[in-house]
């Protein structure tokens, strides 16, 4: 039997993930409650991430060190690649560190985890109504809005500004989730 050269390995990898779309779909799907977990600062990797990212800066203070640490997360989270998928496929952390990939949502969650582990109290992810992620924190009492599709932050009125023709659909992070679409 001969071997099969990547290209046709590919196309039948393609065919396999068409016909078991739904099914995918099915077990991929996770409640608001689970969403909500993975926000949590006192996940492992999340630990490990932010103790890594502070090393220069022990003790931590947050009043006076949080926006360089958040500045680092941005960093971090922008050099993973944006990749969206035909169906419901959620990566863990790991996953996503690995492999230098992840969805828009899952790297906006990394982020609000992140951000959470260096106490911000109010690190969210926003998910417009037409399913655009962004992360949104305040610092000295200033918004801010990390754009996850881009790696771009926006600031003050330029932030929620974004949200006038593509409105905020629901926000969530361990603490939290707000619904903000009529039923």
């Amino acid at each position: 039997m001969s071997e099969m050269d990547a290209s046709t390995k590919l196309e039948i990898y393609k065919l396999v993930l068409a016909r078991y779309k739904d099914l995918i779909n099915e077990k991929e799907s996770r409640s608001i409650s689970e969403i909500r977990a993975r926000v949590s600062p006192y996940n492992d990797f999340v630990r490990k991430m932010r103790d890594s990212m502070l090393t220069d800066m022990v003790p931590y203070v947050p009043k006076s060190q949080f926006f360089v640490a958040a500045q680092r997360a941005m960093s971090y989270v922008s050099s993973i690649r944006t990749c969206e998928f035909s169906f419901a496929f959620w990566m863990d952390f790991k996953e996503m560190d690995s492999l230098k990939f992840g969805t828009a949502m899952d790297k906006s969650i990394l982020l609000a985890a992140l951000l959470r582990s260096f106490e911000s109290e109010d690190a969210k992810v926003l998910v417009s109504g037409k399913g655009k992620t962004f992360v949104k924190f305040t610092y000295e009492g200033t918004q801010y809005l990390f754009v996850t599709e881009s790696g771009s932050m926006l600031v003050g009125e330029d932030a929620m500004k974004t949200f006038a023709d593509d409105p905020v659909a629901y926000s969530f992070n361990d603490l939290v989730y707000e619904n903000y679409e009529e039923s």
